[in-house]
């Protein structure tokens, strides 16, 4: 699980964002056992607003290559950012009505697992847990 800190982010880091991407679901796939939306995440760590649309175009891309959006298996749980492809789900574009896009800037900072599988922030400290 991934632990954000808001009360240790340091001004000179790079501000990180969350990319949202929003699938409605048609009745159909709604009948076969899907919420109304489906949600899938990348996180984005920069101030660049042509990378970011860069970013969004390629996974809209990937999106449309696959005919469907992987996302993650339980929805309407906590977001587990770091998820690998493994511990996704494919949702097939005959059940998405449309795709859109939410960007937004995280308040805190996103802690990484270190060699010992520790969360810790990006100075080495521990984060808060809540």
């Amino acid at each position: 699980m991934v632990q954000v800190n808001i009360n240790q982010l340091e001004s000179g880091k790079p501000p990180q964002y969350v990319i949202r991407f929003t699938g409605k679901i048609s009745w159909e796939g709604q009948a076969n056992g899907l919420p109304p939306e489906i949600y899938a995440y990348i996180i984005y760590e920069g101030d660049n607003t042509a990378e970011i649309n860069s970013i969004i175009e390629g996974q809209v891309g990937a999106f449309i290559r696959y005919q469907a959006m992987a996302v993650q298996r339980n929805q309407g749980t906590v977001i587990d950012l770091k998820q690998t492809p493994a511990d996704r789900m494919l949702i097939p574009f005959k059940w998405i009505v449309n795709v859109s896009t939410d960007i937004n800037k995280m308040v805190g900072e996103l802690s990484n697992p270190d060699e010992k599988g520790v969360e810790r922030l990006s100075d080495g400290s521990l984060p808060i847990k809540q």
